[in-house]
């Protein structure tokens, strides 16, 4: 990347969109301060209490959390952290916040 402009589109744990029961974007909202799987479950939360979590469609897989973050990467020789078979993975932070994330409330 020396000399080269970084582009394309990072996804973060702690970034969501938010949508209102017609399933409209209006927004997203964006948790920063503790790991990203930390920053994902504060946001998911917050907007499952402000009610902006009528999501349209996602990348989990999960049909009743299409955006919670994804922790299906296995490890490969000679990879840092591996490969997600889904494309979208995560690293797990820790066990506890994998337990938090399945636990997180459903969308509409």
């Amino acid at each position: 990347m020396v000399g080269g402009k970084i582009g394309g589109v990072n996804v973060f744990g702690g970034g969501l969109a938010l949508y209102n029961s017609a399933g409209k974007l209006l927004g997203g909202l964006g948790v920063s301060g503790d790991s990203s799987c930390a920053d994902h479950n504060i946001a998911w939360r917050t907007r499952n209490n402000l009610g902006l979590d009528n999501v349209p469609g996602g990348v989990s897989g999960d049909s009743t959390r299409p955006d919670n973050i994804v922790n299906d990467i296995t490890p490969q020789p000679g990879q840092m952290e591996g490969v997600s078979a889904g494309g979208w993975g995560h690293p797990a932070c820790s066990a506890a916040a994998t337990a938090i994330a399945a636990a997180l409330p459903q969308v509409p």
